[in-house]
């Protein structure tokens, strides 16, 4: 082995022994969030796992096709585990539900098909097949990191820790750029497959460093969330303060309104505003605001002076965005999309 090769393994193996250590600490680390910590911990193992794999098949002759897929099948944890990661850091009422168990089928499908899969299958069966599979593999770590980035922006406009925003984000494009080597290894044969490895261990250390200098894991912590010292008096006189500014002043119309927003004017913090509204009126911050602009919207529906108005413009004037989030909170409310409804009024 050359004194090059043996210097690319040194390299790329770093980012491994480090997720590893690493995994080891968090799963018993006490500060922060336990939960959060403790998917993390699964998440730097498997991606400790699954790396390592790329490094034997970049260095090792004649690696088991066994490991080569079943190292492929672990690849679609990966997505499951930040998607949860990111639950669990964005959601104080985030528990383990056996149902989150769904999330990892497709990857126990996988790592099954790496264990049957042997050397003769590859010449017998479909190519076509392999690359319905590697695409697959890829496409699917792709969505998680898609939809767990919708759900830090809407957790973003709903005014949650800044920290953990850019914290969660920073894991993102972390895991978007290992994605990224690996998929343009698959359709560019000029670029080393060790590539994936070594931008790992330079993504892992950069990370690390950044959580580190800024606190980042400790900021994930919802105990004071759970135990805010809020009487139910205060609690009835700050709820009512919300119902005055929501729908009495109908700020609900507001696009912009968010509860960071509505925190700053009420003078308390996102945590209590948020506690206060899912205590008193049994939804979320969203759910609170949809619904006031969905009675009215019903209102002007039922009103015959705006019997020819645009559905388009109903929404809007009631505080909608758009009209694909008018016709989703309509539907949740009374079954049936503002169209329906319009039409039943009609006969």
């Amino acid at each position: 082995m050359s004194a090059g090769h043996l210097f690319l393994i040194i390299l790329s193996s770093l980012g491994v022994i480090h997720g590893l250590f690493l995994s080891i600490f968090l799963w018993g680390y006490k500060a922060g969030n336990r939960v959060s910590n403790q998917i993390f911990s699964l998440l730097l193992l498997i991606l400790s796992f699954r790396v390592g794999k790329s490094i034997f098949l970049e260095f090792t002759p004649n690696l088991d096709i066994k490991f080569i897929f079943i190292g492929l099948g672990t690849l679609m944890t990966i997505g499951p585990l930040f998607y949860l990661y990111t639950a669990s850091c964005l959601d104080s009422t985030f528990q383990i539900r056996r149902k989150q168990l769904i999330h990892f089928i497709p990857s126990f499908l996988g790592i099954l098909f790496g264990f049957w899969i042997d050397a003769n299958d590859l010449e017998t069966l479909p190519k076509i097949l392999f690359f319905f599979l590697f695409i697959t593999y890829y496409l699917h770590y792709l969505i998680y990191l898609v939809v767990s980035n919708s759900a830090i922006s809407k957790k973003k406009k709903e005014g949650a820790n800044e920290d953990v925003i850019k914290w969660l984000r920073l894991l993102l494009f972390g895991l978007l750029t290992i994605w990224f080597a690996y998929v343009l290894n698959l359709f560019d044969e000029q670029v080393p497959y060790v590539m994936g490895p070594l931008l790992y261990s330079l993504v892992a250390y950069l990370i690390s460093f950044i959580a580190i200098q800024k606190g980042y894991l400790q900021k994930i912590d919802f105990a004071k969330y759970k135990t805010t010292p809020v009487t139910d008096e205060q609690m009835d006189v700050l709820y009512q303060k919300v119902e005055q500014l929501v729908i009495h002043n109908k700020q609900y119309r507001n696009t912009d309104l968010s509860l960071k927003s509505l925190s700053q004017e009420i003078n308390i913090s996102t945590q209590i505003l948020s506690l206060v509204i899912n205590k008193r009126s049994q939804m979320n911050f969203n759910a609170f605001v949809n619904n006031q602009r969905v009675k009215e919207a019903l209102e002007l529906l039922d009103n015959a002076t705006y019997q020819n108005r645009k559905i388009a413009s109903i929404a809007f004037e009631v505080g909608f965005n758009s009209i694909s989030s008018f016709n989703a909170a309509f539907k949740k409310t009374m079954g049936k999309t503002p169209q329906q409804y319009r039409q039943a009024l009609m006969k």
